[in-house]
């Protein structure tokens, strides 16, 4: 792909409450490989390959950042920047090389859709919906650009960039075509990594201009260019199950100090690998972002936010952390606590974590229609009757195992305890403002209850309570617009 320059020279769950702004972001902070700005640096393709495999946990180094940094060396190496290329190329390339350190990484399934030759614009109409579903759930999206050129039935030029969001707000899918998107530029750093582009109507694209007709054009210069296609990366499927779960870590806490908090840090775990993850706040807006250092081996990330608006006394602050991971693994929250401008430390929140174990059911397959499904929980952890956070979480289950029967573990320091353990179902993941407002509780326990080291079970046991085998299918089998296939 020739390249052309800008000319305008970011088995288990915890859920939390979602920012308010409008905007999602896949990863915040995204990846952001840049280019040396020289003469005949056509690398942009490598630069969108890199962020994608960062993304999806490839790579080495302590930030996503390094990863992309050093994945996209890699790629130049073997590529050179002269000549332009094709992303799905270099993705697939690098997956079956010497630098891919983690084979087992299910993220090698490579998918182009729109038009590479000739250089027509993506003729789906419902491609700006498309690709926000895909980043709202667990693949990774490239752009390939060109321009319209008056007079003439084919674009000239080509560009590559990463998407990594949009302006639908965080719901688990969206229904419409979104009106924007964002990404991240190896050409361009206006206004900071993350930059956001409007796109012009399907039917009607770059009004004041040319165009090559239908399609996703977006005014990232005065002459709109449009998707010609895109590429995705997604986690090649084990089997009949979901090869990846996405799990969601919540934590509700209080600033109770007296002066007004300017930080927020936190350690996010779990106990096998991470692909990829995100973790936000509900206090900040979404041109903020925090800083993060991945553990090694990359089982936790620690956060680090800076708020531009300081949090007063009696504010509640909801963490969201979003792991994708191979297999269901507890979370547990460590070391959460605010900072003051003199350097002074809120008592550090208590550490928790939680796991849900579901047993396997004999012979699911054979079961019409069998589905997976959601466990749905909230509780409250205190000191005494102080009321210091509140947990909300979702554990997904997969179709071979028993919705009807679930054992909840908690594990907290001496000391620490939770009341108003409240246990529900769903057959649909609850997106943000569902969880928060859920309450059809299956199983209620209103007493308080010490955690230790040794964790305390709640049995849940619904046998004939649930309409089983129904509901949202999660096996990894949901059918999509277009055919998906390796190249």
């Amino acid at each position: 792909m020739n390249h052309r320059k800008n000319a305008l020279g970011v088995s288990l769950a915890l859920v939390v409450l979602l920012s308010t702004a409008c905007a999602y972001m896949k990863m915040n902070p995204p990846p952001d490989a840049d280019k040396t700005f020289t003469a005949g640096n056509n690398s942009c393709y490598l630069a969108t390959a890199s962020n994608m495999l960062a993304g999806a946990g490839y790579g080495t180094g302590s930030t996503v950042q390094a990863r992309a940094t050093g994945i996209y060396n890699q790629l130049i190496t073997q590529f050179g920047i002269a000549n332009g290329g094709w992303t799905d190329a270099a993705l697939t390339w690098w997956l079956s090389s010497s630098n891919n350190v983690w084979p087992s990484n299910p993220y090698t399934l490579v998918t182009v859709y729109g038009n590479k030759s000739p250089k027509l614009p993506w003729s789906d109409a419902n491609g700006a919906q498309f690709i926000g579903n895909e980043l709202r759930g667990t693949d990774f999206v490239g752009l390939s650009i060109s321009w319209p050129v008056a007079g003439s039935t084919i674009g000239s030029g080509g560009h590559a960039i990463t998407a990594w969001g949009d302006t639908s707000g965080r719901s688990k899918s969206i229904s419409a075509n979104p009106t924007s998107v964002r990404l991240t530029d190896s050409d361009n750093e206006t206004g900071g990594d993350v930059q956001q582009y409007t796109y012009d109507s399907f039917t009607n694209p770059n009004p004041s201009g040319a165009n090559e007709g239908n399609g996703w054009y977006i005014d990232y210069d005065a002459n709109h260019p449009y998707i010609k296609h895109i590429v995705t990366l997604a986690p090649a499927g084990a089997g009949s199950g979901p090869p990846v779960q996405i799990v969601t870590g919540s934590y509700k806490i209080n600033q109770t100090q007296a002066t007004a908090a300017t930080d927020l840090h936190y350690h996010v775990t779990t106990d096998v690998n991470i692909l990829t993850y995100s973790t936000h706040v509900d206090w900040t807006d979404d041109s903020e972002h925090p800083a993060i250092t991945e553990d090694s081996p990359r089982r936790g990330i620690k956060v680090d936010w800076t708020f531009k608006k300081p949090v007063p006394q009696g504010t509640a602050v909801t963490i969201t952390t979003d792991f994708t991971m191979r297999s269901w693994n507890a979370i547990s929250y460590s070391d959460v606590h605010f900072t003051y401008p003199d350097g002074t430390l809120s008592p550090s929140i208590p550490s928790l974590s939680w796991k849900i174990t579901t047993p396997i059911v004999v012979n699911a397959e054979k079961i019409q229609n069998v589905t997976g499904g959601y466990v749905v929980s909230s509780f409250e952890v205190v000191n005494g009757s102080e009321l210091l956070g509140e947990y909300r979480l979702v554990h997904q289950y997969s179709y071979t195992q028993d919705p009807e029967h679930h054992t909840l573990s908690l594990t907290g320091p001496a000391g620490t305890s939770v009341r108003n353990v409240r246990v529900g179902h769903s057959y649909g993941r609850p997106d943000t403002k569902s969880l928060w407002k859920f309450s059809d509780w299956m199983t209620t326990n209103a007493a308080t209850i010490p955690l230790s080291a040794t964790p305390t079970d709640v049995t849940i046991d619904w046998s004939g309570k649930l309409p089983y085998p129904q509901g949202e299918d999660i096996t990894g089998r949901v059918p999509r617009t277009e055919p998906r296939g390796k190249q």
